[in-house]
């Protein structure tokens, strides 16, 4: 790439300054996967960072195919909310393989070029006197970049696909660092962005919002303006560019407004590759029209929604251009809801990302009911499989898998799937709406906080236990249940292995007669409940939970002689709690018999890190202890190990997961 002027870059540069400028608003903004562990870092601003208010980034990319290189010039525009701020504070990586090395320029703030340092992956710019209280201020930031390759792990992607040279972006959660200086949390929103691109005239540039101009240069390339008019986080501005195929379809509301749907792909839509791509995105009118009878109006009509094939097999919810590997329709459902869930309302930060990723998961299941009947919805809900242990509260994002599909995904759509339950269809989808249209968190970020308040303030009921137990508590109700008839009265028994539930519960009493459906109150680690049956019938089943409202596990028994007055325990090893933990767990069993009993940790090649057990005990419930030490009294390494129990006829074995 040959180098240009300082006068040329800034004459770039200007274009977006000045359109920031006009979409500008001094309006207070709303306040309320991952690619690998060395991102999962820093999940909080600096204190010099909270002491600014991001309200625009225009990024300007000229890129360079043949060097895979990059010339780059930005505007950032903020409020100072915080008058002992001393210095600009951007993050902004040095190197990564993705962009390759990065130098910065040259700065100017407010007009006056300032001195500034570029270590750290941090951006620098000292302050020379006191800043005004809610003055705004304007950066423009000068640089160049390469050569870049094809790096998942980053943020910018130089990558090849079909043969022919494909560029796009993964930002989630703390990568956009990688490309441009920022504030990079998702709770400080831009209130809008503008992109614009220079690259040859063959390529296709997709990103969000809307297409302002495509300008051909002359010179075999062209500049490409996108807008985005609506508050965003950093980790869902992308760009996606490629040869592409670009088609689309066209959404029509309630009020008659038209809604551009726009695909951009890399195989044309009558030879789609994969096979079912076109026929998934046709559905997408519908998936949006149902959506907006559940959640409420399309955020972004006056911009678009569409999705921009990239380098990866998955989806990434791209503020109205999600990014798209393999279009199944289950993706495709799920993408779309996160325009109302993550996108529109963002979660304040990476410890409540269920809010953005367990009502998307939840989504597909009511795409499913709409479209497969209610035998689909519970198909659906079926196959979110939760296997217990840690929070869905993310207790330490710098620490833990932010992106988990048991923790992060799953068990918090069994939580949505719960809670209509509890309240009622009615009541249930208002509290979607409520809290998609609440200006406390429209367009802005919101917390578990503030959802469970909307939650209450719908419904009218206190959630605050509810909460306790399925956010920040682990585990699930795992139920025995023993019944006993004698007459019209029929005993029932219920016991909770592991930790105790407060919950209403279904009941299906089937008799020779009559089927019995009632609601009883399961609270406590053991209770013993009476309930009439009709004269002459004879219970002939026992369910609970007929439907499968509750995420939980049941065992039956039936018939205890009177010298047995409590439900017997069977053989089980429990799921250690917590989980992940740090340093230390509890491995919950029961045993069924005197036996001797064996329980040794593994490590994932299978070799014996530590034997907690090698004893003879009798039938009962039982907690082992592992302090993530191996047999010699020293710390283990983070990671996966499994816990196996053995007794003289039964084994079992169960999955921890260690964090340091």
């Amino acid at each position: 790439m040959q180098p240009r002027s300082i006068k040329q870059i800034l004459f770039v540069l200007g274009l977006i300054v000045s359109i920031g400028g006009m979409s500008f608003t001094d309006e207070d903004k709303p306040c309320g996967r991952a690619h690998g562990d060395q991102f999962l870092r820093d999940m909080q601003p600096t204190p010099e960072q909270q002491k600014i208010d991001i309200r625009y980034y225009g990024i300007n990319l000229d890129l360079d195919i043949a060097t895979t290189s990059m010339e780059k010039a930005f505007v950032v525009k903020f409020v100072v909310v915080d008058t002992s701020l001393e210095t600009i504070e951007l993050d902004y990586s040095t190197n990564n393989p993705g962009v390759g090395n990065v130098t910065v320029n040259l700065v100017i703030l407010d007009g006056d070029t300032v001195t500034f340092t570029h270590t750290n992956d941090m951006l620098s710019i000292p302050l020379q006197s006191t800043p005004v209280l809610n003055a705004l201020m304007t950066l423009e930031i000068f640089a160049e970049a390469g050569p870049g390759s094809n790096q998942d792990n980053y943020g910018f992607n130089w990558d090849y696909e079909m043969g022919q040279r494909a560029i796009w972006t993964s930002s989630q959660p703390y990568n956009a660092r990688d490309w441009w200086p920022s504030v990079d949390y998702p709770r400080d929103k831009a209130d809008s962005v503008d992109i614009v691109v220079t690259i040859d005239d063959y390529m296709t540039v997709a990103s969000n919002g809307r297409l302002i101009s495509k300008i051909d240069n002359g010179d075999g390339t062209k500049t490409w303006h996108w807008h985005v008019g609506h508050p965003i986080a950093t980790y869902l501005v992308s760009l996606s560019i490629y040869e592409f195929y670009v088609w689309g379809d066209i959404y029509v509301d309630a009020n008659n407004d038209t809604l551009p749907i726009e695909f951009y792909t890399y195989s044309p839509p009558d030879n789609p590759n994969p096979s079912y791509m076109t026929t998934n995105y046709l559905l997408l009118p519908e998936m949006i029209g149902l959506y907006e009878s559940q959640f409420g109006p399309y955020p972004f009509m006056d911009e678009k929604y569409g999705h921009a094939e990239w380098g990866e097999n998955w989806g990434l919810e791209h503020q109205t251009l999600t990014s798209m590997g393999d279009p199944t329709e289950r993706r495709v459902a799920h993408e779309l809801a996160h325009m109302w869930y993550g996108d529109m309302i963002t979660c304040h930060s990476y410890h409540h990302i269920w809010l953005n990723e367990g009502f998307a998961r939840y989504a597909e299941a009511l795409w499913w009911e709409a479209h497969y009947g209610s035998s689909g919805y519970r198909e659906k809900m079926a196959s979110f499989e939760y296997y217990g242990g840690g929070t869905i509260y993310v207790e330490d994002p710098e620490n833990e898998s932010i992106f988990g599909l048991n923790l992060s995904y799953n068990k918090p759509a069994w939580v949505l799937h719960m809670l209509r339950h509890i309240v009622g269809d009615e009541p249930f989808f208002e509290i979607l709406q409520t809290y998609a249209d609440d200006p406390q968190f429209k367009y802005g970020t919101a917390t578990t906080e503030d959802f469970e308040m909307v939650v209450e303030e719908v419904s009218g009921l206190d959630f605050t236990n509810f909460f306790q137990q399925w956010i920040y508590g682990e585990s699930f109700p795992q139920y025995r249940v023993y019944r006993e008839q004698n007459g019209t009265d029929l005993l029932v028994q219920t016991t909770q292995w592991g930790l105790s539930f407060d919950l209403p519960v279904d009941f299906r009493i089937v008799t020779t007669g009559s089927v019995i459906d009632t609601v009883l109150r399961i609270s406590e680690h053991s209770m013993t409940i009476h309930l009439d049956i009709p004269a002459g019938e004879i219970v002939t089943d026992l369910i609970v939970d007929p439907d499968d409202w509750i995420l939980k596990s049941t065992a039956y028994l039936v018939g205890l002689t009177d010298d047995q007055p409590t439900i017997p325990l069977g053989f089980e090893l429990g799921q250690n709690y917590p989980n992940p933990f740090n340093p230390s767990t509890s491995i919950p069993y029961s045993l069924d018999e005197q036996t001797t009993v064996r329980m040794s940790i593994f490590d994932l090649q299978g070799r014996e890190v530590s034997q907690l057990l090698n004893t003879s005990q009798s039938g009962g419930r039982y907690t082992a202890n592992w302090n993530s030490e191996n047999s010699e009294g020293h710390p283990v390494e983070a990671g996966v190990y499994f816990c196996r129990l053995e007794t003289d006829s039964h084994t079992a074995i169960t999955k921890l997961l260690l964090v340091r």
